[in-house]
């Protein structure tokens, strides 16, 4: 097929008209599973802020990394979260519960997907997110956002399947094989930024696609100039062809470039905290639930009196009882645990 509407002479011409059919199936559904997210940046109101959704984001990354979860639970927890806050009006205090929920559901689907008994249960996503809300609690919000996004019955459409659909039509479409776990590393630092929420799930995908071949091609021009082999042939067709999967999926160019720009900033402001000096300090903090079993500590001192040992005779020197069992002062001390965490200066 010519380059001026379809494949590369060397792609397999079966797998591509299968991944062009999911392409149009995938362009189908689009809207439905497209977040519509109106936040303020403050409030006043007492509004959940945008702030406190890459919050929330930011907690579902993390126990994506405690639990070794795969990226599909991370970006599908995302959606549906995006997803609830666009139908929903709710308080900042729903939020954690809100979060976990997610997580929850999007855990749940992915054991279906799979065919395998899911390995976190809810109890440990609320004891490790700290969001002071119960199980019992994690259920029935489940089920609310289960009923508020029609999800009985239905797979999720995020940006990640986008991603790698794109990801197979540019291998079939020539011999480069973009790196999925630089690419899935980058969706997931765009989908926690609030700014790349309202994008198009298609357009961000291929914004990505566009981001990692413009890295790739900046390399190949690099080992050219350093006397190494010249730029491939392919690469200018592998621009080309995206640029045909813009007009497929109907795309424009404004909004192509908009979206190109926001997951420039979002990648250069991650890089940038990367590089930047550690500045944290370790700090103790005391949760409330560990505050209500602690008993008055009124009697603890930094201040120790300075015993006047000069004044005192052996005679006078008052018996102490050493028989090793608890004083009277020290069983009211704290037992429980307290537990670092960092936090920013």
């Amino acid at each position: 097929m010519s380059r001026a509407g379809g494949a590369h002479p060397d792609a397999d011409g079966e797998d591509l008209n299968t991944m062009y059919t999911t392409l149009n199936e995938y362009l189908l559904l689009e809207n439905k599973f497209q977040p519509r997210l109106c936040l303020p940046e403050d409030s006043e109101n007492g509004d959940v802020t945008t702030g406190a959704r890459d919050g929330a984001a930011h907690v579902l990354r993390c126990l994506k990394v405690w639990f070794d979860l795969p990226a599909e639970v991370l970006v599908n927890a995302i959606n549906l979260f995006d997803r609830f806050l666009s139908k929903m009006k709710v308080r900042p205090c729903h939020v954690p519960c809100i979060t976990v929920s997610c997580m929850n559901i999007a855990i749940d689907e992915h054991a279906e997907t799979v065919k395998q008994a899911r390995n976190v249960t809810i109890e440990e996503l609320v004891l490790v997110s700290q969001s002071a809300c119960t199980a019992g609690d994690v259920s029935r919000m489940s089920l609310v956002i289960t009923n508020k996004l029609a999800l009985a019955g239905h797979r999720s459409i995020t940006v990640l399947h986008w991603l790698k659909l794109f990801r197979k039509l540019v291998a079939a479409a020539s011999d480069t094989v973009l790196p999925e776990d630089d690419l899935i590393n980058l969706l997931e630092i765009a989908v926690c930024d609030a700014r790349c929420v309202n994008s198009r799930t298609s357009e961000l995908a291929l914004v990505l696609i566009f981001h990692k071949l413009e890295q790739q091609f900046v390399n190949w021009s690099r080992r050219a100039s350093e006397g190494g082999p010249p730029v491939p042939e392919q690469a200018y067709y592998l621009y080309e062809f995206a640029a045909q999967l813009q007009q497929h999926c109907h795309m424009s160019d404004e909004s192509l470039v908009a979206t190109h720009q926001l997951v420039r900033d979002v990648a250069a402001r991650y890089e940038a905290r990367l590089k930047a000096p550690h500045r944290q300090r370790l700090v103790w903090r005391l949760s409330e639930r560990t505050l209500k079993v602690l008993r008055p500590t009124d009697r603890l001192t930094s201040l120790l009196p300075t015993i006047e040992e000069q004044h005192l005779t052996a005679d006078a020197t008052p018996k102490r009882n050493r028989t090793g069992s608890e004083s009277e002062e020290t069983c009211d001390w704290p037992c429980s645990p307290v537990l670092p965490v960092y936090c920013d200066n």
